[in-house]
């Protein structure tokens, strides 16, 4: 179903579903969660994607996972950009396709999303590279409403789940359908912020098939000098796994604060820490910072792509503007590419 809404209109519909559950936004590069139906009116959806990753609302930094679980209050998200949705796909495989981890399913269930176009994508976005989109361009996305724009004016809200449908009969039924030419302008917009990307990512390597990056990092284990110079300058805090979208280690803990009271949580973890992969007696196969600098790249465009045939990294660019020494992934990939001698320009 989709819908052509003059955008305060779109406000004063959500207005209507504030007492349908929390609401938090994505806009002004960050999440905040809306106290009042005023708030709407601070709502601003043509930025990119907030600091704070996706996953904060669904795999939570801590979890106990021995209390029984709650259901969850409804809870929309609005604005979600698709190198998010990106990321919920790569977290929906790990946790809720063969193996079912019921927190993370009872937090997937109880959001809605509201996803929007980036129109105004940064220089540290480089979902286009990835042979991704700054907008939803098919059906298999993890979003259940799409908001588009024809103009700073009138939107096009797009359904793309049940829930999505449903919410569209029961608060929009009465707009009308986009024109030829609402698409035309729509579509204008998302070419202009595609080709700002491009131009964003020009010096780097740009994937034509969709097995590029894999073939490009699968086989550099031998380039150990250039593994060891591009994590020179790594510190280790672990600032691009907390700020990831798609990152999803974690560890167990067991503790108890009495002899009656024991716990059991998790809780994120970083394979940049040197006891990530030590092993019991002390034996630690990613013993030197390189190893495990290297593991990460492997993780997400060759280990993921081997076993689920996508990526793990959704170009966001967060781990870029979070890491205290500078380092763009971006740029190590692109100097692995100069070390073999292959093309990388745009």
């Amino acid at each position: 179903m989709k819908i052509h809404i003059n955008y305060k209109e779109f406000i004063d519909k959500l207005k209507e579903m504030f007492d349908k559950g929390d609401w938090i936004s994505c806009s002004n590069s960050h999440f905040f969660k809306l106290q009042s139906i005023n708030d709407f009116d601070k709502v601003e959806l043509t930025t990119i994607r907030p600091t704070e990753p996706i996953k904060i609302f669904l795999f939570q930094y801590r979890s106990n996972i021995i209390e029984n679980i709650k259901k969850n209050k409804t809870l929309f998200l609005l604005g979600v950009k698709n190198c998010d949705l990106q990321a919920i796909k790569v977290l929906d495989k790990m946790f809720i396709s063969e193996y079912i981890d019921e927190n993370y399913k009872n937090l997937r269930e109880s959001i809605i999303i509201f996803s929007s176009d980036c129109p105004k994508p940064n220089q540290t976005c480089f979902c286009a590279i990835l042979n991704s989109k700054p907008y939803i361009d098919n059906e298999s996305y993890s979003t259940d409403i799409n908001i588009s724009f024809i103009d700073e004016k009138n939107l096009i809200l797009e359904s793309f789940s049940e829930k999505g449908e449903e919410i569209l009969k029961n608060y929009f039924s009465n707009f009308a359908q986009p024109t030829k030419t609402d698409f035309e302008k729509r579509d204008s917009i998302r070419d202009f912020a595609l080709k700002k990307i491009l131009e964003f990512n020009n010096e780097f390597l740009k994937e034509e098939k969709k097995e590029k990056y894999y073939k490009t990092l699968k086989n550099t284990y031998e380039l150990d000098n250039v593994w060891q110079k591009e994590s020179e300058k790594c510190v280790q805090c672990g600032g691009c796994n907390f700020i990831c979208p798609s990152c999803y280690c974690f560890l167990i803990r067991e503790y108890s604060k009495s002899y009656n009271e024991k716990n059991r949580d998790r809780v994120w973890d970083v394979c940049h820490f040197t006891g990530y992969s030590r092993v019991a007696g002390g034996a630690n196969p990613r013993k030197y910072k390189y190893q495990r600098f290297r593991n990460r790249y492997q993780c997400k465009f060759v280990y993921r792509y081997e076993n689920f045939n996508f990526y793990a990294c959704t170009g966001c660019g967060r781990c870029i503007e979070v890491c205290p020494a500078k380092i763009d992934i971006r740029k190590v990939i692109r100097n692995l590419l100069l070390a073999k001698g292959e093309e990388i320009l745009v």
